[in-house]
């Protein structure tokens, strides 16, 4: 049990799941988008914190729903911003993005392992949100502010700071789970403003 990173993946479970929670029942492609990506995860996040409490039998869950929150959830953010900025998509493009998403995990998790996979895709999606909240900027000031703070978080937390080892007495993975916890916020009231 790593209490630390219990509670921190708690944080970032809740946080997150808080801002799928503010999407639900809106049938705008972005909000689905935002509700489909920050449930993804959130769930990780909290089987995260089941994971760091000890309790192992859900792990094999928990991995599925890591990789699937690097490789689908975080594009589905990204794919709300593109929405919003460079063009508005179709009920049947956006299924086959989610449907093009998951496969793409599947393949390159299970079948043809890639570890950088998910790593070039969130780097991907942050880059459009932020290009995307740059450009909206002098129209939707604070919405764009949002998307350019959560999407460096984002980066920040994932390049730099990372899951492993730790700055001072405090563990990486913990700065990593508050860092993403305050982007899920960010990006939520990004896409919230722009709604």
């Amino acid at each position: 049990m790593v209490f630390s990173t219990f509670l921190s993946d708690l944080i970032l479970s809740l946080i997150t799941l808080a801002m799928a929670y503010r999407f639900v029942g809106k049938s705008s492609i972005p909000s689905r988008s935002a509700f489909y990506g920050f449930a993804i995860i959130g769930i990780s996040a909290g089987l995260g914190s089941i994971h760091f409490l000890g309790i192992n039998t859900l792990d094999s869950i928990y991995r599925f729903f890591v990789g699937l929150s690097g490789c689908v959830g975080v594009p589905l953010l990204g794919l709300a911003f593109f929405h919003f900025t460079f063009r508005s998509l179709s009920e049947k493009t956006f299924l086959l993005f989610i449907a093009v998403a998951f496969l793409l995990y599947l393949v390159f998790s299970y079948v043809y392992p890639l570890p950088v996979y998910s790593t070039v895709v969130g780097g991907l999606s942050m880059f459009i949100i932020l290009i995307s909240s740059i450009v909206r900027f002098p129209r939707k000031s604070n919405a764009a502010v949002m998307g350019i703070i959560g999407s460096i978080l984002f980066i920040v937390a994932g390049l730099v700071i990372g899951t492993k080892g730790s700055t001072g007495p405090v563990l990486n993975v913990d700065i990593f789970h508050i860092l993403l916890a305050i982007a899920n916020y960010c990006l939520a009231e990004g896409i919230r403003k722009l709604s």
